[in-house]
């Protein structure tokens, strides 16, 4: 249904715009719509001085609407304040007037200021997401809205190892997609809400049932694809799409997770900063970490469990002594966990002199402890520790296996460029990298190898899938390498394909000797390989039984 013309649209929260400014005990006409809002935002409820951070905008609290501006009622205005980045005078302002009668999202704000910006509920049990579409909108022609929301997933999926794949509405989706009316059956959008979705079960604001919603409202509200006029598509699928992954509301007034929307005819389709850390806080990034100029990987001696083990590097062969787990501890850091012992990255003795010995340790919350990621181009990074500012290193810049890692200034060598994001894959005899043909993003489309130019079709990251094999998910697309029709001759073709756990989606890489690997297919235990030995742009990638050739190793 397109946007109604008559009659037209209240301006948002209007009965808000009407009530004049008040101060402390000051009862001015309508203000009781003033704390209806604040309780409807999970500011104002029979209690505004206790947080409620486990029952975000609990529905059953009894707000205390008196039409007054109460004790209260000035705490809750000084949280909504407070979260939104406005002074939290506790007074009913012309600001705070102004910001309340913005459109905005449904669910509720965190009640009390947070030391974060960003902050989250709880998060899915599993990494592979399925959605599904319902009703469209009029508004758009042809297909075009649902390839908006599907830009949105692309864009999550590439922040966080999570795989979303589309299916039919008869297929249990984990989320149903549908435009329709303000007053959807699960809640009422009516006149100041563009659409609304609901966290993971077991932290759902209107249930826990499975499929969660995400509803437009098509009948008040024009849709588009960022043109004049109409509401941006992709920019609210991203923010309730995050809400669907376990965000609730950023106070960061740039991030796709503030609750108030962009403006028609304006975008928000970028993540930034504030989402990244969030969501990577609810699913954090787990895998081998490549360093850039020997393409082997950061590696704990000898599979050892002892605090102050060394860290070294070593070819990759999929040991749990070589995965880690890069868990968000606060703004802007991590700490790197060995997924063999449990214990963290560690700088020897706290020390903060250039050639400290890195070895793991038991964590206790030390600056030593704590890593900065900074993105240095092509999906490698510079990982800081916060008690020096030195960067991890591998010393005297040693191609060899056991080399051992320390802590140095940043001079921006290789051998301080370590890959924890989607990074390219390159082919030993050709030099060439994985790489999706035309930039496509649709199934099916062949996978190829070609020069590198730093494409997002070019920019791959693994995500374990248990027993050593990885998932290797294409960050343009959100799609992975997959062998074609579960095929298990040799010769089947590459193809990248939504992720559905089928083993020809699983690949074990092990090392082959130099930092180079070979990638197993676990249904059929053949080889990705470059057809032909080709060196060309555009030789076709299959799978085919290992012999050793160079168009069979790869450099992670």
């Amino acid at each position: 249904m397109s946007a109604p013309t008559d009659p037209p649209k209240e301006p948002p929260y209007s009965a808000v715009a009407a009530v004049a400014e008040a101060k402390l005990d000051e009862a001015p006409e309508g203000f009781d719509q003033v704390q209806e809002y604040l309780r409807r935002f999970g500011y104002l409820t029979d209690d505004t001085k206790v947080e409620q951070a486990e029952e975000l905008g609990a529905k059953d609290a009894d707000a205390k609407v008196t039409g007054t501006l109460d004790s209260d009622t000035s705490t809750a205005l000084a949280q909504f304040q407070a979260v939104n980045s406005l002074p939290a005078t506790g007074v009913f302002d012309e600001a705070t007037r102004a910001l309340m009668t913005r459109t905005r999202c449904l669910l509720p704000d965190p009640p009390a200021p947070s030391p974060l910006a960003f902050t989250t509920t709880c998060a899915w049990n599993k990494t592979a997401l399925t959605y599904a579409f319902d009703a469209g909108t009029a508004d758009i022609a042809g297909d075009d809205e649902r390839q908006a929301v599907r830009r949105a997933f692309i864009t999550w999926s590439a922040a966080a190892p999570l795989a979303f794949r589309e299916v039919a509405t008869n297929q249990s989706p984990d989320l149903l997609i549908r435009w329709g009316n303000a007053n959807c059956g699960d809640t009422d959008m009516t006149g100041s809400t563009l659409a609304h979705c609901d966290y993971p079960p077991g932290c759902g604001f209107y249930g826990n049932a499975i499929p969660r919603p995400l509803h437009f409202d098509d009948q008040e509200n024009a849709w588009g694809l960022g043109g004049a006029g109409a509401f941006d598509v992709e920019s609210i699928a991203l923010h309730e799409i995050g809400h669907f992954l376990g965000l609730a509301h950023s106070s960061d007034t740039s991030a796709v997770m503030y609750a108030f929307a962009p403006s028609a005819g304006t975008t928000k389709r970028v993540l930034t900063t504030d989402d990244i850390e969030g969501v990577r806080k609810l699913y954090p990034p787990t895998g081998p970490i490549f360093v850039k100029h020997s393409g082997k990987c950061l590696d704990i001696e000898g599979q050892s469990t002892a605090n102050g083990a060394d860290a070294h590097q070593w070819d990759y062969w999929g040991g749990n002594n070589q995965i880690f787990k890069i868990e968000w501890v606060e703004t802007g850091h991590y700490r790197l966990i060995a997924q063999h012992s449990n214990k963290v990255v560690d700088i020897e003795g706290q020390a903060t002199g250039n050639g400290a010995q890195v070895h793991q340790w038991d964590w206790w919350g030390g600056n030593n402890q704590r890593f900065r990621l900074d993105p240095v181009g092509h999906g490698y990074y510079r990982i800081v520790a916060k008690n020096s500012g030195r960067a991890l290193d591998v010393s005297g810049i040693s191609q060899n296996s056991g080399a051992k890692i320390v802590q140095w200034d940043w001079w921006g060598g290789d051998n301080q460029r370590w890959r924890v994001g989607p990074a390219p894959i390159t082919s030993l005899h050709s030099g060439k990298v994985i790489d999706v043909s035309g930039i496509s993003l649709n199934a099916g489309a062949p996978v190829i190898q070609w020069q590198y130019w730093g494409g997002g079709n070019q920019r791959l990251r693994l995500d374990p899938v248990g027993g050593g094999y990885y998932r290797i998910m294409v960050e343009h697309s959100g799609m992975c390498l997959d062998v074609e029709g579960i095929s298990t001759a040799q010769g089947a073709r590459i193809i990248q394909w939504p992720y559905w756990g089928g083993d020809n989606q699983k690949w074990r890489p092990e090392g082959v000797g130099n930092g180079w690997v070979k990638l197993v297919a676990k249904h059929s235990g053949h080889c990705l390989d470059v057809s032909g030995i080709s060196a060309n742009n555009g030789a076709q990638l299959i799978q085919w039984p290992y012999w050793g050739g160079n168009n069979q190793k790869w450099r992670m």
